[in-house]
């Protein structure tokens, strides 16, 4: 398992320290791992298909959407921080695929060509 107990206390840790070096060795030694894999995970369960970029962009942005929003998880509350995280990447995704269907279902009016 890519998210267990030792992954949630490590994000309880990471949120509780104010030093930036502790922060980013906890990030990258107990929490990246787990992050990469939630969001290769759900990208390849839902088949969001409206994004113009490439595979590893679209993951690499939503990783980076949940590290900027890990200081929202609050343990207290009695979720689980698999359950939290998934939710935030996959209306993440949901969003950004919305988003992205209107553009490309929308239409132009065709006289702007004929000028």
């Amino acid at each position: 398992m890519y998210f267990d107990q030792d992954v949630q206390d490590a994000i309880v840790k990471y949120n509780e320290s104010t030093n930036a070096a502790e922060r980013n060795k906890i990030y990258s030694e107990e929490i990246h791992y787990a992050f990469d894999k939630l969001c290769e995970n759900i990208i390849n369960t839902f088949k969001f298909e409206y994004f113009d970029d490439v595979y590893i962009d679209v993951k690499q942005e939503v990783l980076s959407f949940l590290v900027m929003n890990m200081h929202k998880y609050d343990h207290t509350k009695g979720s689980k921080a698999f359950s939290y995280f998934s939710v935030v990447c996959k209306n993440y995704l949901i969003l950004h695929n919305n988003a992205n269907y209107k553009k490309y279902k929308s239409h132009d009016d065709i006289s702007v060509l004929d000028t």
